[in-house]
């Protein structure tokens, strides 16, 4: 009895605030003219007015009807924290279930840092991770013979550090003019940073006006983690399936948005022998995804040929962490 009165009060301060937000809305919109600057991970929705773009709030923040909280991540505002009927808190709208990282146990659409260089969240039972660290991070001045990568004392992120006699010496106007005129190149992609779901592929390329060596990033998926190779059925007599093919049309979903065409997903079958199947020949297409709150990006996406049966089953685990959290900039 008592769970249904406060059901129904609640409904109530919900209605009241829905409706006193409504008449404070105006005539026309006004906006701001560009959106604001949200910190990584945050999404832009509309203000109560449907109007203007605002940084979404996030789990177990403030919010009220002109501090919308985040809907990508299954987010609501409670009213009546504090005793505020006017404010509340962000909290999971369904009940999902929640996450085990490392040793700790995080709520649904709870967002955690785990250290300074990710930002993580819980979305039923998965943990998706975001870098804090700049992805395109460019390779050390060509001027430098002997730069190395570490991390600088009272910061978090790796940088370049040129250790030829602890500075770089100004370069001739020929070797300029004769690095200027470099041949383009590109690196092989590396591997994808998991075995299931989608993960990321890296890459170093002088394509590029500059013809400076930029690390590129895109999305790959070896394989959807309900194909697990366990799952796929081996043919009678065949060591191994290569490939297997989605049944139907489906869309690649990132970071709570999805591809509008659907595509015939391609992706590496199992090899009975102990051997992992891995991505032997691959190209890259550039695929345009919507958001629910309207907004659409374009991201780099590995498209599958052909697998192969490798030995080499190693896969760098500290690239696990980033999933299926948003890694563009707004």
């Amino acid at each position: 009895l008592l769970l249904l009165i406060s059901s129904k009060m609640l409904l109530c301060l919900t209605l009241q605030w829905i409706i006193s937000s409504l008449n404070e809305c105006p005539a026309e919109c006004s906006c701001p003219p560009s959106p604001p600057a949200c910190a990584r991970g945050v999404s832009w929705v509309l203000d109560h007015c449907g109007c203007c773009k605002v940084c979404a709030k996030q789990f177990n923040e403030d919010c009220s009807a002109t501090e919308p909280c985040d809907h990508i991540k299954g987010l609501r505002c409670h009213l009546g924290a504090g005793g505020d009927p006017h404010r509340g808190l962000c909290r999971a709208e369904a009940l999902g279930l929640p996450c085990e990282f490392n040793g700790r146990m995080y709520q649904h659409g709870e967002h955690f840092q785990p250290n300074c260089q990710h930002q993580c969240t819980c979305m039923n039972r998965v943990v998706g991770c975001m870098p804090l660290c700049p992805h395109q991070v460019p390779l050390p001045d060509w001027r430098c013979s002997r730069p190395h990568l570490r991390q600088p004392e009272g910061t978090c992120c790796e940088e370049w550090v040129c250790e030829d006699d602890n500075h770089i010496t100004p370069s001739e106007a020929a070797q300029r003019e004769d690095f200027q005129s470099c041949y383009p190149h590109s690196s092989s992609w590396s591997e994808c940073s998991v075995t299931c779901g989608m993960g990321l592929s890296s890459r170093v390329t002088r394509h590029n006006p500059q013809c400076q060596p930029i690390k590129q990033i895109r999305l790959c998926q070896i394989r959807p983690c309900e194909q697990l190779p366990a799952t796929v059925k081996v043919r009678k007599g065949k060591k191994c399936q290569r490939m297997t093919q989605s049944q139907d049309p489906v869309s690649l979903t990132f970071a709570g948005c999805s591809t509008a065409p659907l595509h015939w997903l391609r992706s590496c079958g199992t090899c009975a022998d102990g051997r992992c199947c891995m991505p032997s020949r691959t190209r890259t297409v550039r695929m345009q995804f919507h958001c629910p709150n309207g907004e659409d990006f374009y991201q780099n996406v590995m498209w599958i040929h052909r697998c192969k049966c490798s030995d080499n089953c190693q896969i760098d685990r500290l690239l696990s962490v980033y999933n299926d959290i948003h890694i563009f900039t707004h």
